[in-house]
């Protein structure tokens, strides 16, 4: 292990010493200020505080069950953005929209799990475990090996190495003080997780009637995407959200064969998600949140994913019924 190598990983030795050295994020953004990062990973601007890290962390512990918290700082070119005990930063929900220029995630956790990843221009550039970096993946898994490839990293601690990596990349050494002074912090509204390819979908209907699931298997791709937006329909309906603009547009989309706006959509189910937090339970808004949730499952890009998806999907929809659901897909499917 070269001299090199050895100061660089002391010098990122701090982390174990300090206050998140269990759990943590760390997520440097370069470009943008900090109020322009805070919204790409969801932040509730209109609840930022100022706290100093150990507030911070308390705060965080405190409304964990509740929303993820973040906390800010400037670290010249770069916007730092701090998670305790936080997995926000190492999202690719999370990483395409803050890295319009570029983005360098850093996350561990107490059993043991780490993420380094790498974005550039709105992508996952390459990620990896710190414990495995021959495994990596991404649009560019290669991209940082000429930086990745000298470090020890069967040898030292990962949070360390990662740290190092993190510092070549940004061109910031790892030093406690990032974390001194003030910071802005925010509470979250996480983003919905990625639609993505499903082994077999069909494990999304079980409890539906056999003679459904045996016409799902063989229909054909129009008809099962109308019978989404029909069962999407009904949700909306169910849940007395027709009034809702943008579940209305997302529904007459899907009817229409019309694109659908997915990012308005993402948006519309991180505020409900948000002010269903904020509700009492079993509220009108957390009925429209399970509908805004059905209907983005419908939007899916596999039409059997998305009609399957929506379906089990409804059945959280209080009012909705098998019965109800399973004939409105027996209809659409017959034309």
């Amino acid at each position: 292990m070269g001299s090199y190598c050895v100061s660089e990983i002391e010098r990122a030795g701090w982390v174990r010493r300090s206050i998140i050295q269990e759990a943590a994020c760390l997520t440097f953004v370069r470009g943008g200020n900090l109020g322009q990062v805070a919204e790409a990973f969801g932040a509730i601007v209109a609840c930022e505080r100022e706290l100093d890290v150990d507030e911070f962390c308390e705060e965080a512990f405190a409304n964990q069950e509740k929303h993820p918290m973040i906390a800010l700082k400037q670290l010249g070119d770069w916007v730092l953005v701090l998670e305790d005990s936080g997995q926000q930063g190492r999202r690719p929900e999370v990483l395409r929209r803050v890295a319009e220029t570029e983005a360098v995630s850093v996350f561990w956790d107490g059993s043991g799990l780490t993420r380094f990843s790498h974005a550039v221009r709105g992508q996952l550039s390459t990620a990896f475990e710190a414990v495995l970096p021959e495994i990596r993946e991404g649009a560019d898994p290669d991209a940082l090996e000429q930086l990745r490839v000298d470090l020890p990293w069967s040898q030292a601690d990962p949070v360390a190495l990662m740290l190092a990596l993190a510092g070549r990349i940004t061109g910031l050494p790892p030093s406690p003080g990032w974390l001194a002074g003030r910071l802005r912090t925010f509470p979250v509204a996480p983003w919905p997780d990625d639609l993505v390819a499903v082994a077999d979908p069909l494990e999304h209907v079980a409890g539906y009637p056999a003679e459904l699931i045996s016409a799902l298997r063989s229909a054909g791709d129009q008809p099962l995407r109308q019978a989404a937006a029909a069962v999407a329909r009904q949700v909306i309906v169910t849940a007395d959200c027709v009034d809702h603009p943008v579940l209305r547009r997302t529904t007459c989309s899907l009817s229409t064969g019309a694109p659908v706006d997915h990012g308005e959509l993402a948006a519309a189910v991180r505020e409900l998600s948000w002010q269903s937090v904020h509700s009492r339970p079993c509220s009108k808004i957390r009925a429209h949140l399970r509908a805004a949730e059905a209907v983005r499952l419908a939007t899916h890009g596999d039409p059997l994913t998305a009609l399957t998806g929506v379906l089990g999907a409804a059945r959280q929809v209080r009012g909705l019924e098998i019965g109800e659901l399973a004939g409105i897909v027996a209809a659409e499917l017959a034309g």
